[in-house]
């Protein structure tokens, strides 16, 4: 026997393998336990706990790394959910060259940790689950600062698949009596008004982004990274839900429309990092001073949004959603029997 292979066997014998159950989720699964009505729960839970438990919740800020083509996140978060301490990590990569491939702009996979031995307890695609939490995201906004409001008129611009959730979740929780839509990708704005079609929308499509000056919401949720929307772009809107400035250097909407808004954010240090207002703080247009507080604050009532002001939303998506939708299809599945084990150890 060499050396080496001495050094292979006496270390084999001091690192053993661990006897923990590690398991998985199918995709499949993944979509039939993620209802609309489980992740709207969900992420509003996540929420309140930002507000409510903000000294027991332990979230750093996403860490990035670029591509040419793109860009990598890592975001983890341990919180409480449901009486349970629950260790999470996401890591969701952008790829725009991924259309060509067949494959999805946005692609994740989340990692459930055992909070009591460390070792890997779940792990479970997150592209449907980013997707569906960020669309819970929109609709909570409109849920929470548009209260007195039974009916929408709702205006999306940028009819990627973020769209279709944030349609699916808005109209879920509540009505929308008119649907405007508007992409730079005519194709992507046909198959966009095909989805909506199936959810019983006739989508208008907009000409120009005038059109959605009377919309009571306007979602824009594009990768810009140059503000396209203006103030007289949203005369008469009430809510802006920013959803497509989550991360450094983007930036869809001018600063006019910030200078005149309220601005409500989903975490401060991640939005004046990544999220809408990141271009304008750094150019010195505003200052930190124009958040007016976290969505969290809004939801659990902390804070009041004035009223008859237009609101902007800042969502820049944070990892503590993440855990408290990735924990709540782990719970399911295992109370399903649809964990399978995975043998790793």
């Amino acid at each position: 026997m060499d050396y080496e292979q001495k050094i292979i066997n006496s270390l084999k014998n001091e690192f053993k393998s661990l006897e923990v159950d590690s398991y998985f989720i199918r995709f499949d699964e993944i979509s039939d336990i993620l209802t609309p009505s489980l992740v709207l729960e969900y992420v509003e839970k996540a929420y309140r706990y930002t507000a409510e438990y903000k000294e027991r919740l332990q979230m750093p800020s996403k860490l990035y790394f670029f591509y040419q083509d793109g860009d990598m996140r890592v975001m983890p978060s341990v919180v409480d959910v449901d009486g349970e301490k629950v260790s999470a990590m996401k890591v969701v990569s952008v790829h725009f060259q991924n259309k060509k491939r067949n494959l999805p702009v946005v692609i994740g996979f989340f990692v459930l940790v055992d909070s009591d031995t460390g070792s890997l307890l779940c792990v479970m695609d997150a592209t449907y689950l980013t997707a569906m939490r960020t669309g819970a995201a929109g609709a909570l906004s409109v849920k929470h600062i548009l209260r007195e409001k039974d009916s929408i008129s709702l205006g999306i611009i940028g009819c990627g698949v973020q769209a279709r959730t944030q349609l699916a979740l808005i109209s879920y929780i509540k009505k929308v009596h008119e649907l405007i839509v508007y992409d730079v990708s005519t194709e992507a704005m046909e198959k966009f008004a095909r989805f909506s079609q199936n959810l019983g929308f006739k989508a208008k499509k907009a000409n120009s982004l005038f059109d959605f000056k009377d919309c009571d919401v306007v979602v824009t949720i594009t990768p810009s990274n140059k503000p396209f929307l203006m103030l007289e772009h949203v005369q008469n809107v009430k809510l802006i839900n920013a959803m497509g400035a989550d991360g450094p250097g983007k930036q869809e909407l001018s600063p006019e429309i910030l200078k005149n808004s309220v601005v409500v954010v989903d975490n401060r240090e991640q939005a004046i990092h990544g999220g809408e207002i990141n271009v304008p703080l750094k150019n010195g247009q505003i200052d930190e001073s124009i958040i007016f507080g976290e969505i969290g604050e809004i939801i659990a009532g902390i804070k009041k949004v004035p009223p008859n002001r237009r609101v902007v939303f800042d969502s820049t998506g944070i990892a503590v959603l993440d855990v408290f939708v990735g924990y709540a299809i782990y719970k399911s599945a295992r109370e399903r029997g649809l964990l399978k084990n995975l043998k790793i150890h």
